[in-house]
């Protein structure tokens, strides 16, 4: 018994320390709105470049707001109606966005604080070489 006892609170701990940054994570996106500030990609295709940039443009003086109950709101000044869906988290390090009748997103959290959240969506370009969109937003 004793020999399992050590174990035991270890699984026990790692149990609670593993929900508990989720839940922080939770708290962390849900606890207010998010401001744009950038969007970069590393692609080296001219077309990809052009098309961050059209996003990023699109972007600019626009907010993010994950609700608690699992719906995100992104707004800006160039966009008609706003960007509604669905976002979950996959752990403590990724971030799941699904717009309204679109398809998933996942995106690795790089920074994840109080003033600061930067995700990376990994993707693949016509060629089949994988390249980068790095989005940072803040409070």
């Amino acid at each position: 018994m004793r020999k399992l006892l050590p174990g035991l609170l270890i699984s026990l701990l790692s149990a609670l320390i593993f929900t508990g940054c989720e839940t922080d994570n939770n708290v962390l996106l849900t606890d207010g709105i998010w401001n744009f500030q950038n969007l970069t990609t590393d692609s080296q295709d001219e077309a990809i470049q052009k098309l961050a940039a059209l996003g990023k443009a699109v972007l600019v003086d626009g907010t993010l707001e994950f609700k608690e109950g699992g719906e995100y709101l992104i707004t800006s000044p160039l966009l008609n109606e706003p960007e509604t869906g669905t976002w979950s988290l996959a752990g403590e390090d990724q971030l799941i966005m699904t717009p309204d009748g679109g398809v998933p997103s996942t995106a690795n959290i790089d920074v994840l604080s109080k003033k600061e959240l930067t995700y990376i969506n990994t993707m693949v370009d016509a060629n089949m070489q994988s390249y980068n969109l790095t989005t940072t937003w803040v409070r």
